[in-house]
């Protein structure tokens, strides 16, 4: 029976633990927070931050007189990152893609050796819908 819940609860997770593992992968790198990132990339992205599926709101601009009165500040570029901080991305962006195709085969392996089809497939559905349809309210 605790085998059955297993593949029960792992089933209507799978989709969201997809979803999670590919945008924090992304996300490792700062892909969506780059200007020329798609609007959908920028989404997706929100929804794994901040639980929102909307592109984040544009910064107020400072009134004209404020621009006027302070000095400018001089652009600063930003430190190197340590070469440790790479490994580190990189290490973690693999582990992401790795939780996403052993979930893809949790799944197969579900789908392939169930004999209750049906219920594998109203769960991976259902698991799919639900966040779909709260983000949707």
């Amino acid at each position: 029976m605790i085998r059955q819940l297993h593949v029960w609860v792992s089933v209507f997770v799978a989709p969201s633990l997809i979803f999670f593992a590919i945008t924090g992968a992304l996300q490792t790198f700062r892909v969506p927070d780059q200007k020329d990132a798609s609007v959908l990339l920028q989404k997706l992205a929100r929804v794994h931050r901040d639980d929102v599926f909307a592109v984040k709101p544009a910064k107020p601009k400072k009134p004209e007189a404020a621009k006027a009165e302070g000095p400018k500040k001089p652009e600063t570029e930003k430190p190197k990152a340590k070469p440790s901080t790479e490994v580190a991305k990189w290490f973690f962006a693999i582990t992401s893609i790795g939780i996403a195709i052993t979930t893809l085969l949790g799944l197969w392996m579900a789908l392939a050796y169930s004999r209750q089809k049906l219920v594998i497939w109203a769960l991976l559905i259902a698991g799919a819908a639900t966040p779909v349809i709260i983000l949707a309210l």
